[in-house]
Parts: C-alpha cells; structure tokens; sequence
C-alpha cells in the first residue's frame, strides 16, 4: 500500500514539471505604446472651489481664510463718517470725503451735467452717514434724479440724470456770457440797470482821493471871475442918462490868494513839469466755471475787508460760465446779481458802508 502512494506521488511531480513552460520578461516601458493616464483623476469636471479652510490661532481660536465682502467687492465697503459743519460743504465735498481712502474717484465737474449735482448744497440729514456700504452711501448722497456710474477699470464714479428727469432751466447763461463780452465796454451803471427788477445795494460809493491844496486851487480856478453887479440907469432931469453905479462884489481873501498863487505857480512854472495825479487802477474781480455764487461773493468779500450776511442758505446758483468784473466791490456787486434776477429765486441785495464797519446783506426776494 505504502509501495503504491510514493509512486502516483512521483507521477504526479513529473507531471507538474513537465506543463510550466519558462516566461520571457516583459519590457519596463514599450515605446510602441501611448503613456497611461494617471489615476485616479482629480479633475473629471475642471478645477471645483473647495470649502476654505481656517486657520488655528491660539489654543481655541479658528480663522476663515476667506476674503470678506468688502475685499472682493469693493463697493461693499461699510462707510460710517461724520462730515464737519464748518466746512459749509456741497455735494461734491461730501462725496469726495465718502471715497477718500475707498480705491475709487470722482469724475470731473465739466463731465456731462454732473457739476449741477456737484454744486448742490448738502442737506444737513446727510452730514451723518453711515454705517451703510459705499454703493449705498453714493446713492444716497445722489437722491432719485441720478443714477450712479462707475468705471471699474479706472475705478472712477460718476452720475448720469435718470430717465424722466429733465435739466433745469438756465435762463441766466446767456446772460452772462453777453454781461462777460460787454463788460469793458459797458458802464456799471448801464450793466446794473439791464434787468427789470433793479437790486438796490446800500452802499456809499468810495470818494475821490483828495491829494492837497492843489486841488482845490486847480478846481477855483477855472470858476470864471463874477461879474460886477451894476444897477439899472435912469434918465436924469435933463435928458441925459447917468452912468451906472457899479458895486464890486467882494471875493473871500482865501479864494483870491489861491487864485494868484496858482496863476503865478502855472506862469512861473513849465508847461512840461506840471504833472497830474495817476489814475488808481481799478480792481478785477472773476468768477469760475465749477463755483457757485455764494463761494464767489464770500472770496470777493474776504478780499474787499466787507462782512457777508447770506441769510438764505439754500438759495445759491452755479456760475455755469466766467465772469469778470471791474471796479471796486460795490460795482462788482452791482453787476453779478442783476444776472439772477430772471431765475425762479431771485435776490435781495441791501448793504452798508461806514469807516467802523462795512456789511453787506444778501436775502431771497419774496415773490
């Protein structure tokens, strides 16, 4: 039995060793093949954003790496500022204090018709604004009428009028342009009495400078000398008329002594060496396209030493072309606001003028 296992056992082996055949070796890369794509792949469907991550700061503290609202939307920045009182300011002002340090700029007072927006006075509601994002606060300072404009590339802001909104009239344009061509040419009395209704400044005009005693004597004489009364003639008995009686009329000693001293100073003294007082040069004044009326007087009148009294601070204009005047301050005056008298808010000009103080008083004309 024993006999009979070991031999099917070596049968068995033989077989075994006799069915394996050797195997070549396979090549560690085949050119005639392409490469494989790598796998897994990540990217089946193109790059997908993953949920950020967060940072560990400290033991107990977790930080998103995200950027925030503000960062990548820089119209979502949260303003919160309070503008001064003191600074008096318009629309533009203000917007301009809104996007200091924001990345963005306002776009130019001569772009369209945004100057009439720029030169707005701002309401006082709106001295406080904030916190609100800096698309909203744009919008605010805007009001209905315009509508916000921005220029990403050049990140510059600007205004359009919306649709329905129409400009407002500007009678007073051509006006000025005619008072700008004409003012050299046309007295100030002649320019100050153009309009209909006339604005009375109460201002007293500046005198004529008295240079001495020669003055005077130059102004006597050229009085022709009076003539000597002389009564009327009556015949005599005889027929014969009597001359006249001739009464001399007396001449104040003053009057006399300055006549002959400035005859004989004119006879002693050259033709050639007798000189003439010079005329003051007269002042200009201006006024420049982007200003309003009320900035333009209140220089004129830091410059000209006169306090301003402008009682109506809603009331003002833009000077939508230059303006230049000369003269002194109350001519200047007289001239720049007979140009607003046809605007639907006209203006009462009254003023005076004293060695101790010199005022001048600005109010809206009651209709």
């Amino acid at each position: 039995m024993i006999r009979h296992f070991t031999t099917l056992s070596l049968l068995a082996l033989v077989a075994s060793c006799t069915t394996n055949t050797a195997q070549t070796p396979k090549l560690a890369y085949d050119s005639s093949r392409n490469p494989d794509m790598l796998a897994p792949d990540l990217y089946p469907s193109g790059a997908v954003a993953e949920k950020e991550p967060v940072v560990r700061y400290g033991r107990y503290t977790l930080v998103s790496t995200l950027p925030d609202s503000g960062q990548r939307d820089l119209m979502a920045q949260i303003i919160d500022i309070s503008i001064p009182a003191n600074m008096h300011p318009n629309v533009r002002d203000a917007m301009q204090y809104v996007v200091d340090r924001s990345g963005y700029t306002l776009c130019s007072p001569e772009t369209g018709h945004v100057n009439i927006l720029y030169t707005r006075p701002l309401p006082a509601a709106q001295y406080k604004l904030g916190p609100m994002t800096l698309r909203n606060t744009l919008q605010v300072l805007a009001g209905p009428a315009w509508q916000v404009k921005v220029d990403e590339v050049n990140r510059q802001v600007c205004y359009v009028l919306r649709p329905g909104y129409q400009l407002p009239d500007s009678p007073q344009l051509a006006k000025t342009q005619v008072a700008l061509t004409n003012t050299l040419s046309t007295p100030a009395s002649a320019v100050a009495n153009t309009s209909n209704n006339t604005v009375v400044v109460a201002a007293v005009p500046s005198a004529a400078p008295i240079t001495g005693t020669s003055t005077v004597v130059a102004n006597l004489g050229n009085v022709p000398p009076p003539k000597p009364v002389s009564t009327p003639a009556a015949p005599a008995k005889d027929g014969s008329i009597a001359r006249p009686a001739v009464r001399p009329v007396s001449v104040p000693a003053s009057v006399g002594s300055s006549t002959s001293a400035s005859n004989n100073a004119a006879a002693t003294k050259p033709a050639s060496t007798v000189q003439t007082a010079p005329k003051p040069l007269a002042q200009t004044w201006s006024a420049t396209t982007g200003s309003t009326l009320r900035q333009t007087v209140e220089a004129w009148a830091a410059t000209a030493n006169w306090k301003l009294i402008w009682k109506a601070d809603d009331l003002d204009y833009p000077i939508d072309a230059p303006l230049r005047f000369e003269g002194s301050f109350e001519e200047a005056i007289k001239q720049i606001f007979p140009l607003y008298d046809g605007a639907p808010r006209s203006f009462v000009v009254d003023g005076s003028s004293s060695p101790i103080q010199r005022v001048i008083y600005i109010a809206e004309r009651k209709q």
